[in-house]
């Protein structure tokens, strides 16, 4: 056997103890470089720590330049700082502690949150043995006065808001009142020094003050970087309101279930998942594994008597009835419904209240005399509350406005259903409309400063029975929908016209009985700053300006009739996303019509019928001014849409920016399949069979 040759056993000797030798007992501390913003770090010694001496110095730099470190006689407390040594098995914990409190950092300055660190200096930890220094660990320190860190902490539990309600904030990461939060980019009290230690290492998501991240698979996150071609097409079209992220929430829908042709004639109980808690939408269950069920609209605009609750769904309907085939429901007071608790109940507590007037719930067609049997009673309103607590039912209030009719009353009887869920906590306080901007079908929020009892809104006649103005009730007039209402005024024909502008005047008004509007959906009650408008009345009308002579041959000038309430509105900006509507300013403005009574063949002495109306419009004005013309669209008119009948920029109008009927992805989806019709239509053409046979 041949020996092996020198210089390669050279090599590897010399590779064995200079590139192995650390593994072998070489002392190194890890972390080797760390810096400090609080009163005490760590570290740990690996390697061989027999007969090891570590020791803590104060490094003086001069001129920006660290000395060459020694290890001569070092102390382990040098100044305002001292060294603990710690064994822990086969290593060594290493901690520098600052002896002196941090509350002296802030109560030498004026200020006690200054910008400028407190403490800036620079420490230098050794290990060595027999006067050899083996390692070294530098630590820069730099704590300022008002570091989250300097505060003591509360034991207290952060209460976060029902997100229902209430939004987490923009800014979930600050949870120190008056101090810097490190990591936290969106904590206002940071200051730009402070933020650039940590803009590097940010919090990101929901926490970190990113409230509306987009999520990969929506189509309007095209813009992010290396998505693949074909991302248009098979993306996410949703709304931002049904984010998975914290603070969303997906709204159910009830809808019935739906048969298969081969248990159409089986019997099969309904699906009760109560007892491990309700989601949203899910239908509320009775004791008796049935769904509690409370009359409601269908797509199709007919009531359907046995349609089931569903969780966290208000809904306010009205249903027509007829008095000879209708047949009252079993009392609520007998029902026990789940409150999604194992084993819990809940019993509805009930108040019954007369109905004063009939005519404004029943059109009756025919007068019944008394024949001896006895009236019934009718529910003419019902008003559930259901207080929920996270996903179970604690408490159901219902109020039920009961009629007493004729055994046998026959004509149109006139329902309305609410159903509303509040939160065990909440108050009975004025519901918002938006937050912060209107949502659309909203009450508009207005304001009386006149009165004690301040809260009120803006209405609308909702007429009943003979459509008198002396029946009609009131509804509030929602944001963003359109309206028009009225009713009839009875007045004869030697009526006084004074006397009938004053009623006129009273009626308009009535709708009208607030002095503000809010100009967000969410604004103060108590706080008249807080985004309210004063309602300007124009041309208000004075009753006793006009002559007031009585009307002998049944005739009244100037009598007001009609009431305009013009709304401005416009976009504000978007939150989270979705677009945010406000209220600009609110107009009302009265109209006068010449009245005279309306004979037929003969005056006679009965009442007519003075008709009084109010229309409400919302109107939508840009957030910003019109962009000016070019030049080209000034000296070539003939390519202005709006002057000439043929318009060449529209010529593919379906994929252009003007058409607002289709997403825009599905008209360019379309648009692409038109155009491969066409390739495949003209492939498929005798001119290109000819071309190719000659090619061939």
């Amino acid at each position: 056997m041949g020996l092996p040759p020198a210089a390669p056993l050279l090599l590897g000797l010399l590779l064995l103890q200079g590139v192995l030798r650390p593994l072998w007992g070489d002392l190194v501390f890890i972390p080797p470089v760390i810096r400090m913003s609080g009163p005490a770090v760590s570290a740990s010694l690996v390697g061989g720590t027999e007969d090891v001496t570590v020791s803590l110095a104060l490094l003086q730099d001069a001129e920006g330049l660290l000395p060459v470190p020694s290890c001569g006689v070092l102390n382990n407390e040098t100044g305002d700082w001292s060294l603990t040594v710690t064994p822990s098995g086969n290593s060594l914990e290493v901690t520098v502690r600052l002896k002196r409190s941090l509350q002296w950092c802030s109560s030498n300055e004026t200020d006690s949150f200054s910008e400028s660190p407190c403490i800036v200096q620079t420490l230098l930890i050794s290990a060595s043995h027999n006067s050899s220094c083996l390692a070294h660990l530098l630590i820069q320190v730099e704590i300022y006065a008002n570091s989250s860190m300097a505060h003591n902490a509360s034991e207290n539990m952060t209460v976060i808001p029902n997100q229902v309600y209430q939004p987490l904030g923009l800014c979930p990461c600050n949870l120190t009142a008056g101090a810097c939060d490190v990591r936290c980019c969106c904590d206002q009290e940071c200051s730009s020094n402070l933020t650039e230690l940590f803009r590097e290492s940010c919090f990101t998501g929901v926490f970190g003050g990113d409230v509306n991240p987009l999520f990969d698979q929506l189509c309007s996150a095209h813009m992010a970087h290396r998505v693949p071609d074909w991302f248009p097409f098979l993306c996410v079209q949703s709304s931002l309101a049904n984010s998975p992220f914290l603070g969303y929430f997906y709204h159910g829908s009830v809808s019935s279930r739906q048969y298969t042709s081969f248990e159409v004639y089986l019997h099969t109980d309904l699906k009760d998942v109560s007892d491990f808690g309700y989601k949203q939408g899910d239908p509320v269950m009775t004791v008796d594994k049935a769904y509690f069920t409370i009359p409601q609209m269908s797509l199709a605009g007919q009531c359907m008597q046995n349609a089931p609750v569903a969780f966290l769904q208000n809904f306010d309907v009205q249903c027509i009835a007829n008095l000879e085939v209708y047949q009252e429901q079993d009392d609520v007071i007998s029902v026990k419904i789940k409150s999604g608790a194992v084993g819990g109940t809940v019993t509805p507590k009930v108040i019954y209240e007369e109905a004063t007037d009939l005519d404004k719930f029943i059109s009756s067609t025919e007068t019944l005399l008394s024949n001896g049997s006895a009236p019934r009673n009718v529910n003419v309103e019902e008003h559930y509350i259901f207080r929920w607590n996270n996903n179970t039912i604690s408490e159901i209030n219902v109020k039920i406005l009961r009629a007493k009719i004729n055994a046998h009353q026959k004509g149109i009887m006139s329902q309305r259903f609410t159903v509303k869920f509040l939160s065990y906590n909440s108050g009975n306080e004025k519901e918002s409309s938006g937050n912060p901007g209107y949502q659309l079908g909203k009450p508009v929020r207005a304001l009386n400063t006149n009165r004690m009892n301040n809260v009120t809104a803006l209405h609308l006649w909702q007429s009943a029975g003979r459509g008198l103005c002396t029946l009609a009730t009131f509804k509030p007039i929602l944001f963003g929908e359109n309206a028009l209402s009225g009713c009839l005024l009875e007045v004869g024909i030697n009526e006084n016209c004074t006397q009938l502008r004053e009623n006129a005047v009273e009626l308009l008004d009535s709708l009208i009985q607030a002095t503000h509007v809010a100009m967000r959906g969410n604004s103060d009650y108590n706080d008249l700053g807080d985004g309210w408008l004063e309602i300007i009345r124009a041309d208000a009308p004075d009753p006793g300006a006009a002559p007031s002579v009585s009307s002998a041959n049944g005739t009244c000038p100037d009598v007001p009739a009609q009431l305009a309430i013009r709304i401005l509105i416009s976009d504000a900006g978007a939150v989270e996303g979705i677009t945010q509507q406000e209220i600009l300013g609110v107009e009302t403005r009265f109209s006068s019509v010449n009245w005279q009574f309306q004979c037929g063949l003969t005056c006679e002495e009965k009442a007519d019928l003075f008709p009084i109306t109010a229309s409400v419009q919302f109107i939508k004005i840009p957030a910003q001014l019109p962009r000016p013309p070019t030049r080209f669209q000034i000296n070539f008119t003939e390519y202005d849409c709006n002057r000439n009948e043929v318009c060449w920029p529209q010529l593919l109008y379906p994929v252009t920016q003007y058409y607002q009927g289709e997403p825009y992805s599905q008209c360019v989806a379309k648009g692409l399949l038109l155009v491969s019709f066409f390739i495949l239509a003209v492939f498929l053409s005798d001119p290109w069979t000819r071309v190719c046979t000659a090619w061939n």
